[in-house]
């Protein structure tokens, strides 16, 4: 079985040498972590992600354990059968680890919710990108996560018949500079499940499917193994572990 780590929005597979997933590609020997352009909107970001894996693993099942902004990528990738990988016996399951299917209120305070002519955060963003694009620097991410786009990507992008989808979140807080906008979101939220989250997506807008096990005791840095209040960056939460149970379940 072919299994592919595919990470999320903003920071790259590896950085000043840390791995995005820390310490998974000792774990799982043998597992893809195909770089993306992190910054770049869902459709460059998914094209980037079907090449690599297609280039990886011409040829049997492939499993996908995806990271925030990742599980969007991959979701895309199989709505759309990007180089015909959600044909039969290509990806036969994406596990969703905190991916804002639902958009993110943090996107939404940064980038406005919805395209508008009165919302000068939202105009503001609508520029950077167009002259970003001028000069061919692949943006628009942070456009998608918010609640606006995420409604309309979910109505154009719908599961494949044939791949098991499973859904992962968190409700913990480790690294300080996620401790404002997990209170933002808990403050802002309307329900239990909407109010709890991992300091970037709430346990709703994670649970595309239904959580296939409690929400994970860590925020959003945690899940990929990291604490950045800590003076060795390494979490607590044991997410090698994790990963196994995510990939147990998935059948690897």
């Amino acid at each position: 079985m072919s299994i592919v780590f595919a990470s999320g929005f903003l920071v790259p597979q590896q950085i000043a040498g840390q791995a995005y997933f820390r310490g998974a590609a000792a774990a799982f020997p043998g597992a893809l972590f195909p770089p993306v352009p992190p910054i770049a909107d869902i459709g460059a970001r998914a094209d980037r992600l079907a090449s690599e894996i297609n280039a990886a693993f011409p040829n049997g099942p492939i499993h996908i354990v995806a990271h925030s902004m990742a599980g969007l990528d991959s979701r895309f990738l199989l709505s759309n059968n990007l180089l015909g990988l959600a044909n039969p016996g290509r990806i036969v399951s994406l596990s969703m680890i905190s991916t804002p299917n639902l958009g993110s209120p943090v996107a939404d305070l940064l980038a406005g919710a919805e395209p508008s002519l009165f919302d000068p955060r939202r105009l503001t963003y609508d520029l950077i990108v167009h002259l970003a694009g001028e000069f061919g620097a692949p943006v628009g991410a942070l456009g998608d996560l918010t609640s606006g786009s995420a409604a309309a990507f979910n109505a154009a992008n719908h599961n494949v018949a044939g791949v098991r989808y499973f859904s992962y979140a968190a409700s913990g807080m480790e690294s300080f500079i996620l401790k404002p906008f997990h209170i933002l979101i808990e403050t802002t939220g309307q329900t239990a499940d909407d109010k709890a989250n991992d300091g970037l997506v709430s346990v709703k807008s994670a649970a595309w499917t239904p959580l296939a096990e409690p929400p994970w005791p860590t925020d959003h840095i945690g899940e990929v193994g990291y604490n950045l209040s800590s003076p060795t960056l390494a979490s607590t939460f044991d997410h090698i572990a994790a990963y196994r149970r995510v990939l147990a379940r998935a059948g690897v």
